[in-house]
């Protein structure tokens, strides 16, 4: 009923990230331009930041979607709080390979034997880690910088990309060996009012909507709550959604935002 009454093929404003989605603002095709020349240039460690919701793992997934399997080997892990042996376990987990030795000397052996088979057929491996910023075992972080000493004659065997949010900036701040080898970063601040407008027109349309719902006024009003975080939106613009659902209304404006904004708090 939601679909049909507003004229769309599925939700606009689903916060699971999905990498046909993208929406092209300046800061978030930056982003996606850096970590794209961070990883075909195999520059050690690109780091990406931001708020809670502004878009960080969007980016990466989209990253994930414009590398071919035939030239890149791209490897997420999600939750990186590990201790230093188990880190080096889910990284070889992640690449299909055995991680059953207790002894990090043999796991370190395995690691670098992939990284080479890798390198001898060509193909660039990636390893990235989101929420990076929970990592707060600093010999985790160490390892992570020792893996880049996995290098041919003249370049990495493994590109690293450290994505979390702003305190992971103050955490690599207090590791100048680690910090020394980010070659690539990059700070994903909030959209602007008129990025503001265009995202929400830009689901709106991705979803099949032939208008766009939302009046002028609503849309400073989902600016003026949402600080222009584009999770902020996606759950202000659906709330506002179903109570103009409820209430009947063909248009969304700043009366059924209010309402929307009083129902999430």
């Amino acid at each position: 009923m939601y679909l049909d009454y507003w004229g769309v093929e599925e939700p606009p404003f689903e916060n699971v990230p999905n990498k046909s989605i993208f929406f092209r603002s300046p800061q978030h095709d930056e982003a996606m331009i850096r970590l794209l020349y961070a990883v075909e240039h195999k520059k050690g460690v690109a780091m990406l930041t931001g708020d809670v919701g502004s878009g960080k793992t969007t980016v990466t997934r989209a990253l994930m979607s414009r590398l071919t399997k035939d030239r890149f080997d791209f490897k997420l892990i999600s939750n990186p709080a590990l201790g230093p042996l188990d880190l080096i376990r889910a990284i070889l987990m992640k690449f299909g390979e055995d991680a059953e030795s207790d002894s990090k000397t043999v796991l370190l052996g395995q690691l670098n034997n992939r990284l080479l088979q890798n390198y001898e057929q060509n193909i660039s491996t990636v390893l990235a880690f989101d929420e990076a910023h929970v990592i707060v075992d600093s010999g985790t972080l160490d390892e992570l910088r020792m893996l880049l000493n996995m290098q041919s004659d003249d370049q990495f065997l493994i590109t690293l990309v450290l994505i979390g949010q702003p305190p992971l900036l103050k955490t690599i701040s207090g590791l100048q060996p680690l910090k020394e080898r980010i070659g690539i970063k990059y700070h994903l601040d909030p959209l602007d009012i008129q990025n503001t407008m265009r995202y929400i027109l830009f689901r709106l349309k991705s979803a099949g909507a032939t208008r766009g719902i939302f009046t002028k006024e609503a849309i400073y009003a989902i600016f003026e709550y949402s600080q222009g975080i584009p999770l902020r939106i996606n759950n202000i613009c659906d709330r506002s959604l179903l109570i103009g659902l409820m209430n009947g209304t063909k248009n969304v404006g700043s009366k059924i935002v209010s309402e929307a904004i009083e129902d999430l708090r």
